[in-house]
């Protein structure tokens, strides 16, 4: 998933160096979630959806899908403000009916 603008100071030489490679490390290239081997490699989440909060007990080596999984919530939030803010003034969204 991209880093949003507010959190890319977060992820520094110490993420890129050491805590990511340890987590990844950990995993044995398998998702540590539904454990298969993604094709296109790892990613790292944090669990608790607190980008400042790097303890190993918090980060998970995932594939994209279970990525996306533990982040949807805060994902779906995100795009409803987007829609509602881009939304036609004249004409409500369909779940605001």
């Amino acid at each position: 998933m991209p880093i949003a603008p507010e959190f890319k100071p977060l992820y520094g030489h110490k993420w890129r160096t050491v805590t990511r490679p340890r987590v990844l490390a950990r995993c044995g290239g398998r998702c540590e979630r539904c454990h298969i081997t993604p094709i296109g490699g790892l990613d790292v989440a944090h669990l608790d959806q607190n980008p400042p909060n790097d303890d190993l007990e918090n980060l998970a080596a995932v594939c994209s899908r279970c990525h996306h999984a533990i982040d949807y919530d805060v994902w779906a939030a995100k795009a409803r403000e987007t829609r509602r803010a881009r939304k036609d003034r004249g004409r409500p969204l369909l779940g605001e009916l």
